[in-house]
């Protein structure tokens, strides 16, 4: 009898422990459920909800818990327009420019480009973003004013002339006016990229020679003929941007 009492006695401890291992593994499973992790490293912007507050688990609503930012890197969203945007794809090199901080000049990536479109006053426009990061002591803050310079071509050690010095002759083909001793002739070229202020010289002209440009009305060149021509030597070009989308 005494052999048949301990076996109970046994058995109902037993089936407590294994009565604590579950209240053990929930209770375990309820405290993982009330701590969030976030997916990466961060500073707290703002907290949204109070202790108490119960938080709908259904899966058909999302509530913003807690406001996280990395300040090390940043997101800067852009709207281009339909003119522009067939040019822009993933990783493009970006430059961006900061409203309040006109010292500081940031590098990116283009990292995405929404595939539909938004319409504002008629114009179709895409959103593209733009990831960089930031320098640390540079200042930046999340929600200051922004704009980017997306460089769709880019070249170095070529030759540059400001668009207005490039002409067409009667059959549409691209010429300058260049300085020959004391005459100007006209020369025709080939034309490179363009950033809508200075094109790219690919062949007609040489580092060094003079290329005459059209004057405003008025406006009396300094030097050169008469005829409302300036004249300005051609020069060679630094690195530089082809055309640019701007936000």
């Amino acid at each position: 009898m005494q052999v048949r009492a301990a076996e109970a006695q046994f058995k109902a401890a037993e089936l407590q422990v294994d009565v604590a291992k579950q209240a053990v593994e929930e209770a375990a499973s309820e405290l993982e459920i009330e701590n969030l992790t976030a997916p990466f490293y961060g500073v707290v912007t703002s907290v949204d909800v109070e202790e108490g507050d119960i938080i709908p688990n259904s899966g058909m609503s999302q509530v913003t818990i807690v406001h996280l930012i990395d300040p090390s890197s940043m997101e800067l969203g852009v709207d281009l327009d339909e003119i522009d945007i067939p040019g822009v794809a993933l990783d493009q090199r970006a430059i961006i420019s900061v409203d309040a901080l006109p010292d500081v000049q940031l590098e990116g990536n283009v990292t995405s480009i929404s595939p539909l479109p938004t319409v504002e006053a008629g114009v179709v426009l895409y959103n593209v973003k733009i990831g960089f990061d930031v320098p640390q002591g540079s200042g930046l803050k999340v929600g200051m004013s922004a704009t980017a310079d997306i460089i769709i071509n880019e070249r170095s050690g070529v030759l540059l002339v400001p668009d207005r010095a490039i002409k067409q002759d009667s059959q549409g083909n691209p010429v300058v006016w260049v300085m020959v001793g004391e005459q100007i002739e006209q020369r025709p070229v080939i034309v490179g990229i363009s950033d809508g202020f200075q094109t790219e010289i690919i062949q007609g002209l040489s580092e060094g020679e003079t290329v005459v440009m059209e004057m405003g009305v008025g406006v009396q060149p300094s030097t050169g003929p008469s005829g409302g021509r300036g004249i300005m030597p051609m020069m060679p070009g630094a690195p530089h941007p082809g055309p640019a989308p701007e936000s």
